[in-house]
């Protein structure tokens, strides 16, 4: 009986280790998987950098332009702005 008992537990120890190496193996593989998608995420990162660059550098040109055609328009939108304000200003009620 007692050497039964014995045996049931080395058969119950021995199916959980083999249960265990089963899931390490499958995790392995997940793991390997895993890497070598990283691997072709990074490698396309990669090859992409230097097009990001590129657009980074058109997108400043572009701003720089934009900015630079559209400050004697918004400097003359002020202007009104100023004159309108004033002229505002003359008909206001003044406070006692």
């Amino acid at each position: 009986m007692m050497f039964a008992q014995l045996n049931n537990r080395w058969r119950h120890l021995f199916n959980q280790i083999q249960s265990n190496f089963r899931q390490l193996i499958a995790q392995v593989s997940q793991l390997k998987q895993a890497i070598s998608s990283l691997k072709v995420s990074s490698e396309q990162l990669q090859a992409t950098l230097p097009q990001l660059e590129a657009l980074q550098t058109d997108l400043e040109r572009s701003v720089a332009k934009f900015e630079f055609k559209t400050q004697p328009r918004l400097e003359r939108i002020q202007q009104h702005l100023n004159r309108i304000q004033a002229e505002l200003n003359k008909y206001k009620p003044k406070n006692k």
